[in-house]
């Protein structure tokens, strides 16, 4: 009558334990987190080393998984203060970010990473409407009589004139050195 209380199951008969589950990430995005760090200590040091403020630039690192698991690094750089100079030698900058991640680790080719540029709302920029669409079609010279600001540019302003320079090599040997005396060779052992 209360068989149904009974354990029918044989002991062989138990479900399987749960699996344990991992609190910890997987090795990729560790990886991918670490590849993230890397770039931005780059980029930091980069900015520092050529003198420009570390609150100009951010960078957002996007790494994004094509099929056959195969993997485009995107790093975008974000402009936080508006700064002419920095984006006239954005290109340079921009190579010298890659360079820097080749001498943080060579063993990666970081040619093919994707490097675009973004502008955060309040950088600052003072230009807040095109110019007239005849613009792009003068030269540089004469956009400054339309009251268009152009890019600094060294082209346009004089340099003062080089003073020549002295004879690097002296004519008497034994004037530069007068306190050592001559090289002599020795035999090969």
């Amino acid at each position: 009558m209360f068989k149904f209380l009974k354990n029918t199951r044989s002991g062989n008969d138990r479900p399987p334990p749960a699996a344990p589950v991992s609190v910890a990430p997987s090795s990729e995005q560790q990886h991918s987190n670490v590849r993230r760090e890397l770039i931005r200590v780059v980029l930091k040091d980069t900015l520092r080393l050529h003198g420009i403020p570390p609150g100009w630039l951010a960078c957002e690192v996007f790494i994004i998984t094509r099929p056959p698991s195969a993997e485009e690094l995107h790093i975008q750089l974000i402009v936080m203060k508006w700064n002419e100079q920095l984006l006239r030698y954005a290109p340079t900058l921009q190579q010298q970010l890659l360079l820097g991640l080749d001498r943080f680790d060579p063993s990666i080719d970081h040619s093919g990473y994707i490097v675009s540029w973004r502008f955060s709302p309040d950088c600052g920029c003072p230009f807040t409407r095109m110019p007239d669409p005849k613009s792009w079609l003068k030269p540089a010279l004469t956009q400054a009589d339309d009251g268009i600001v152009p890019v600094l540019d060294r082209r346009h302003t004089r340099r003062p004139a080089k003073a020549p320079k002295p004879n690097p090599v002296p004519t008497d040997p034994q004037s530069h050195a007068p306190n050592f005396a001559p090289t002599q060779i020795a035999p090969l052992r």
